[in-house]
């Protein structure tokens, strides 16, 4: 998968760590005069792995670790001039030795930002639990051994299932190259791509199988979509011949095909905002423009759900409520969310769809 540019400061501190790891794994007789030529690039590393500003470390700390792990012999002197040096010439945030206590006071990420990291990882459905460690541990590489371990702890998720596949961020990077328009700096025509979609089976619910008896979909892919912590392909489905939605993590033996992608006009007429709506959330049907009662108390879920933009309309009504005016799809879902706030949310207009309201509410009756 292609990824941004990382910032130098961010690269140098990996390649140090790299190279110190490539070092320390030669054969006995190269390591030693190895080691002593790049002796700083240890003390980098040990300031990277053991350092932040509430672990402070020492010279003589410096020099059992030097001596024990990577078979160099140093004076504390020597270590004072490669601190100097990781702090003047290579611009690492190393506080000053006031009692002979040093400490790494900034990264390029600062803990809270690989904090946030490592909770998005957590929290995304399309990542599995074995993926999410994986990455949480890479992650925790940029900061001290003291902070890894807080890092690692996972976040407890409510009523979150994770993916069971684990090839989701490979499948994400053929993707991605597939709909490129450049690759290595040169034109690229966007290609179709083919795969086998999942499903799950009353009679095995921990396994999914291929649908349509292991046929192969072909599509043309237009955009990635990230919705309820699930990543989402848009494409042009050649079968349909229609825009179509796919879920990343049920999709499996993803293939670049040898064929220019199509659907162009297909794609270019859908407003992303409406489709996402259409597909996603509670709206998928008829749109018409209907006005709903509220109480006072569910102000910010109306807000949360129909925005505030320019055609959305709020009144008061009485003291305790509040009528919000929208274009909303008429759905079965659509209903199933006003039944879920029971006597504190009531369709008001237009008479149609107070009416179909009711014949929802009675047809739901007659099951009970």
């Amino acid at each position: 998968m292609r990824m941004p540019p990382l910032p130098a400061d961010f690269i140098h501190a990996r390649a140090c760590k790299l190279k110190c790891e490539k070092i320390l794994t030669r054969p006995a007789h190269m390591a030693k005069s190895e080691n002593q030529k790049v002796k700083t690039l240890f003390v980098a590393k040990y300031f990277l792995e053991n350092s932040d500003e509430n672990h402070p470390i020492t010279a003589g700390d410096i020099v059992d670790y030097l001596k024990e792990e990577c078979g160099i012999v140093a004076e504390r002197r020597a270590i004072y001039r490669d601190i100097a040096a990781l702090r003047d010439v290579y611009g690492m945030d190393i506080d000053g030795g006031q009692g002979g206590r040093y400490r790494l006071l900034s990264r390029q990420f600062e803990f809270d930002d690989l904090r946030l990291l490592a909770e998005c990882v957590h929290a995304a459905k399309f990542i599995s639990a074995d993926k999410a460690k994986e990455l949480v541990k890479t992650i925790s590489e940029f900061c001290s051994a003291y902070q890894a371990e807080e890092l690692q702890r996972e976040v407890f998720l409510c009523d979150r299932v994770k993916t069971t596949q684990n090839n989701t961020l490979l499948t994400i990077g053929i993707i991605h190259a597939a709909m490129a328009t450049k690759q290595n700096g040169k034109p690229h025509v966007p290609q179709k791509i083919s795969f086998k979609y999942l499903k799950y089976t009353l009679q095995d619910k921990s396994t999914q199988v291929e649908r349509h008896e292991g046929a192969t979909y072909k599509v043309s892919p237009y955009r990635l979509l990230i919705n309820d912590g699930n990543y989402y392909l848009l494409a042009f489905d050649d079968k349909s011949q229609d825009i179509r939605t796919y879920r990343i993590d049920r999709m499996k033996k993803v293939e670049p095909l040898n064929e220019p992608r199509e659907g162009a006009e297909a794609f270019s007429k859908i407003d992303m905002e409406t489709y996402t709506r259409r597909v996603f959330s509670m709206f998928s049907g008829q749109q018409k423009r209907v006005s709903i009662c509220f109480v006072n108390s569910l102000l910010d879920t109306a807000i949360e759900r129909f925005g505030i933009d320019h055609d959305v309309f709020y009144r008061p009504e009485g003291n305790e409520g509040f009528v919000v005016t929208a274009d909303v799809e008429i759905s079965d879902q659509f209903y199933s969310w006003i039944c879920g706030f029971r006597k504190r949310a009531k369709i008001i207009s237009p008479p149609e769809v107070v009416e179909d309201m009711k014949k929802f509410l009675e047809d739901i009756a007659t099951e009970y």
